[in-house]
């Protein structure tokens, strides 16, 4: 029974951070992490900032920190590829001027 309940908590810890991940920042920074970080931990509760999304923190100029490695916006990545991609057909269709 407790190996199960220990399952279960180890499971509820990853869906948390797979669906419903937060991110931390300092307003004194450029930088946002995920909770857990050492850096994330060290900041001031007057000086702390959250988000919902790692897009929300790449939107509010914020880069992933190097440590924890958060997640950069698959939405961004998608959204960059797309644009070489147009861009790149553009100059195929123009005769690769």
């Amino acid at each position: 029974m407790k190996k199960l309940l220990a399952i279960g908590i180890i499971l509820l810890f990853f869906a948390t951070f797979a669906f419903g991940a937060e991110f931390w920042a300092s307003k004194n920074s450029n930088k946002y992490h995920y909770p857990s970080c050492q850096y994330a931990q060290k900041i001031s509760p007057k000086n702390l900032i959250k988000f919902g999304s790692s897009e929300q923190a790449l939107k509010a100029g914020y880069q992933p920190c190097k440590i924890c490695k958060p997640p950069i916006s698959s939405k961004v990545e998608d959204n960059e590829t797309r644009h070489i991609h147009v861009a790149t057909t553009q100059m195929e269709h123009r005769g690769g001027q």
